[in-house]
């Protein structure tokens, strides 16, 4: 879940779980506020909604389980022993 206010609202009003990219070119740092991503994405963007300046510029932890074993397909601010506090089994790291 996103830990921004409207974006959980977003989730919330759509009633279906959301994927979505972090905002930022490949290969490069998420931006942190509306204003790095204007400045990386210049004119390609249609609509943003500024929710604020993020306290966080990584990207989120995307784990896939497979057969009740985690599986990190791409590392990000939720760390290997965050996952096997929860799932009380951690990890295999995709590469």
């Amino acid at each position: 879940m996103p830990a921004g206010e409207i974006a959980r609202k977003l989730v919330q009003l759509a009633g279906v779980p959301i994927a979505a990219p972090s905002a930022n070119l490949s290969g490069s740092l998420s931006g942190t506020s509306l204003q790095d991503l204007l400045e990386d994405f210049s004119n390609s963007i249609d609509f943003a909604i500024d929710g604020g300046k993020s306290s966080l510029g990584i990207e989120s932890t995307i784990v896939r389980v497979i057969d009740g074993i985690p599986h990190i397909l791409r590392p990000g601010n939720i760390l290997p022993e965050d996952i096997k506090r929860v799932a009380r089994r951690c990890c295999v790291r995709k590469k």
